[in-house]
């Protein structure tokens, strides 16, 4: 059994090597000693900086919930007491004074370092969670975080953390946390200076993403490009808030991805015992 999770460990962290062998430089930024982890996404350098795993989101250290202590016990066993690199590709500090950053670990010369974000991700202990002023590489991101979620690995195999229809019996529960939710977009308006994609009939109470006119620029094709997502299947990321049913505000194109079919999780009703578990 210890031989398989260091084997399974090892393949990750070849995993995330190749991941940053096809990723174009990143601005770089301060380097240290981590000598505290204090979650599943953060920790702090030798020189006193907190830094946050930028564009992923590990689960809370919560009562009831197993996985915000599985995060944070694993960052430790990977970064504690290692020399780590931070590379900028957005917003370097938030609010708080915390360095918003990917991180690496340096290999020795003539090797790549290893891309803590996507190592992270693969083990399926966060998911990706971008804002709009830190958006970069969303490719490489998603693709480490469907490779967790394909194979049921870490929180991705807890019916709290999977993908969610979006109707709002499956999203009981799940106000004013982050989820991920997918469904046909039944009709795409703009109204004032917000856009709606409304996933069912009834906009009073069915699922909405709701877009700011501060953000249409963010798409390339502007409100054209937004209103050609009515009829399309997507899934979509944010934090759910109850205003005429649950609805998700999105503020840049990468809160959304394209899906080729109607989502294939457990039906709205059974996720109606996931909801009352959420811890986040």
């Amino acid at each position: 059994m210890i031989m398989s999770k260091r084997l399974r460990f090892v393949g990750l962290v070849c995993g995330a090597v190749l991941v940053l062998a096809a990723t174009p430089a990143l601005e770089r930024g301060e380097s240290g000693q981590v000598i505290k982890i204090i979650d599943g996404d953060s920790f702090i350098l030798d020189g006193g900086l907190e830094v946050r795993l930028a564009q992923i989101e590990a689960p809370r250290v919560r009562p009831g919930d197993t996985w915000g202590a599985r995060a944070s016990a694993d960052l430790e066993k990977l970064l504690l007491g290692k020399k780590v690199e931070l590379r900028y590709s957005g917003l370097r500090r938030d609010r708080r004074g915390r360095a918003i950053a990917h991180v690496f670990i340096p290999q020795g010369f003539g090797k790549e370092a290893i891309w803590v974000q996507p190592m992270v991700l693969k083990a399926g202990l966060a998911r990706v969670h971008t804002y709009a002023d830190n958006r970069a590489y969303i490719g490489e991101l998603w693709q480490a975080e469907r490779a967790a979620r394909r194979e049921g690995r870490g929180l991705w195999g807890s019916r709290a953390y999977q993908v969610r229809y979006a109707t709002p019996e499956a999203l009981q529960g799940g106000l004013n946390s982050f989820q991920l939710m997918e469904g046909k977009v039944a009709s795409a308006s703009q109204r004032g200076k917000v856009m709606f994609l409304n996933f069912g009939t009834d906009a009073k109470t069915d699922v909405t993403a709701v877009i700011p006119q501060s953000a249409f620029q963010r798409w390339p094709g502007g409100v054209q490009e937004l209103t050609a997502l009515q009829g399309r299947s997507i899934r979509v990321r944010g934090y759910v808030r109850n205003s005429n049913g649950p609805s998700v505000w999105l503020d840049h194109p990468e809160q959304i991805e394209f899906i080729m079919a109607a989502p294939s999780q457990a039906k709205p009703n059974d996720m109606k015992q996931a909801g009352r578990s959420l811890s986040r």
